[in-house]
């Protein structure tokens, strides 16, 4: 029972770091960059452009793919009135990742970009296209309820936004918005970091549970009208051979047989030992060190818990002493 709730732990909690990996929408931090800083990083990035046309093609790709991680985390600009407006890159980002890449047409393509900053309508809109333009907006084929984030949305977004104020405690205020492209890469990556090491440890415990199982299957196949004394034989000659861990399991079996031929609990391998415990509930000095040798058991057989010949006396000790109780 207690295998089967730890299986259950480990499936949700990978469940739960795969959707925070996997949701990028939600792991984006979104800071708007100003939009004077955005003319200059295009004005940049046509720079770099220009200057690989001698480069090596590593050099191309590598400066290409740093380029196009940069555009990717700029997700809307800051304008000079205060209007945040949404931007998505994906495009000239994939142009940029593009095997082989074409700077003929990325070079095009930023400078189509300057030059629709050089005709950026300067002119104020007028109140009354403004009332049109609401009007048109007010129709009911534009208006549509907003999504509402899940709960796994909201607890990261809150987590995140504790996170960035932390940040934002520690760093000058004018160093967040270059920390802001950062920050947006390494929480996925940490995210992924942790779900690859819960991965692992799933693995793991699976692995081993499955090679325990085995092992189960293959000592139950030997147990088949087994008494206490038989039991008992097979545990002193297994740590006679030094498998102190196999004898631990053969003693805690011998305890079990013996309880049941006295007639204190029955004993089923379908039954945990939280049940064989409340079997003796109404003899408490048995059932306290009942519970020391299932406890030692659950470790060595379960656990993996490495056993040596002082250890497996003590407990064998104990085992004596529950096998003598009335």
């Amino acid at each position: 029972m207690g295998r089967l709730l730890k299986r259950h732990n480990i499936i949700l909690l990978t469940v739960i770091l795969t959707n925070l990996v996997l949701t990028r929408s939600i792991l984006v931090v979104a800071h708007p960059l100003p939009i004077n800083e955005y003319w200059q990083k295009v004005e940049e990035t046509q720079a770099l452009v220009q200057s690989l046309g001698s480069a090596s093609p590593e050099t191309r790709r590598n400066k290409l793919d740093a380029a196009a991680d940069g555009w990717e985390a700029i997700t809307s600009a800051l304008l000079s009135d205060g209007t945040t407006v949404p931007l998505d890159h994906s495009f000239i980002a994939a142009r940029m990742r593009a095997d082989p890449p074409d700077l003929d047409q990325l070079n095009t393509l930023l400078t189509n970009l300057l030059e629709s900053r050089d005709t950026w309508p300067q002119r104020e809109v007028a109140p009354a296209d403004m009332q049109a333009l609401d009007r048109i907006l007010a129709r009911p084929e534009f208006q549509w309820p907003p999504k509402q984030p899940s709960p796994l949305e909201e607890w990261w977004q809150e987590l995140q936004r504790r996170f960035l104020e932390f940040i934002a405690n520690l760093v000058p205020a004018e160093v967040l918005p270059v920390l802001a492209p950062l920050l947006s890469y390494a929480l996925p990556g940490l995210g992924a970091l942790a779900l690859i090491l819960v991965l692992a440890y799933a693995m793991r415990s699976l692995l081993a549970d499955f090679v325990v199982d085995k092992e189960t299957d293959a000592e139950n196949g030997r147990e088949k009208d087994l008494t206490a004394a038989a039991a008992l034989k097979r545990a002193q000659a297994l740590s006679a051979g030094g498998d102190y861990r196999t004898a631990v399991r053969y003693l805690y079996l011998s305890t079990l047989l013996l309880l049941e031929e006295r007639g204190l609990l029955r004993y089923d391998r379908s039954m945990t030992n939280r049940e064989y415990l409340r079997s003796l509930a109404h003899k408490p000095e048995l059932a306290a060190i009942f519970r020391d040798v299932t406890e030692i058991f659950d470790r060595a057989w379960y656990g993996y818990r490495q056993l040596d010949e002082k250890a497996y006396t003590w407990y064998a000790d104990r085992v004596k002493e529950l096998q003598r109780q009335q």
